[in-house]
């Protein structure tokens, strides 16, 4: 295997792998995003989580 193909897919694994993270740490807060608005502001949320106000919206309004 040549090494612009083993970087290709060695870049690929990874970013398949950071793309299940994200997945995971989406699902995470979508699940606490209705606690966290009870204690925090939407401003505060999107500090930390770095999400939209539109999307915290979208994830508060079970």
């Amino acid at each position: 295997m040549d090494e612009i193909t083993a970087q290709v897919r060695a870049v690929g694994a990874r970013r398949k792998r950071l793309r299940d993270e994200l997945s995971i740490a989406d699902r995470e807060l979508r699940e606490l995003m209705p606690s966290a608005k009870a204690v925090m502001t939407q401003e505060e949320i999107r500090a930390h989580t770095g999400l939209s106000i539109p999307t915290i919206r979208t994830y508060t309004a079970r």
